[in-house]
């Protein structure tokens, strides 16, 4: 049940990113790369998995890339993010580790994402990308716009948590 919310609660996130940001002209945001982020701060590994594997393939479904390109690249900002936290630094939840753990994750999922794309265009799927447009413009545009939305979308992680959290599973409330 708690992954049935956490499918809705993604899929209103691109609805918010694709419908509303995207007409106000707000495209280089990535929500669903933040709740990766965030996941990977506060979740356990199983549960962190699964929201990315699902935000990913949601995602892979609404992007013009072919099919695994969004959710290759949101498995490896997730695992990376995740060996980080736990191996070399202190995994602790405030807001400097939040935010430099967005500003990681948008630079892994940024560079894989050429990455993949790169190794898919070898099989002609995916047509040349121009690299210098996008180190240039949308990067830091990305990283900009996923900062500012961290906050709200920290607070929509721990409504969802706790709402799911209330289900009859034996997990226990995020308290901030």
């Amino acid at each position: 049940m708690r992954n049935i919310i956490w499918f809705f609660a993604l899929i209103l996130l691109l609805v918010l990113q694709n419908g509303i940001l995207v007409p106000l002209h707000i495209i280089s945001v990535n929500l669903v790369l933040i709740v990766v982020a965030i996941a990977t701060l506060l979740s356990e590994f199983n549960q962190g998995l699964i929201i990315t594997l699902m935000g990913g393939l949601i995602t892979d479904f609404m992007s013009g890339l072919p099919d695994g390109v969004m959710t290759i690249s949101f498995l490896l900002a997730f695992l990376i993010l995740h060996f980080i936290l736990n191996e070399i630094l202190a995994r602790e939840a405030n807001r400097f580790i939040l935010g430099v753990a967005v500003l990681g994750s948008t630079l892994v999922y940024f560079f894989s994402v050429i990455f993949v794309s790169y190794i898919f265009s070898w099989f002609n799927l995916v047509t040349q990308i121009d690299f210098m447009y996008l180190l240039s413009s949308r990067l830091p545009l990305l990283l900009l716009w996923n900062l500012i939305f961290t906050y709200p979308i920290l607070m929509y992680y721990t409504w969802i948590q706790n709402l799911a959290s209330r289900l009859p599973i034996y997990e226990k409330s995020i308290r901030l």
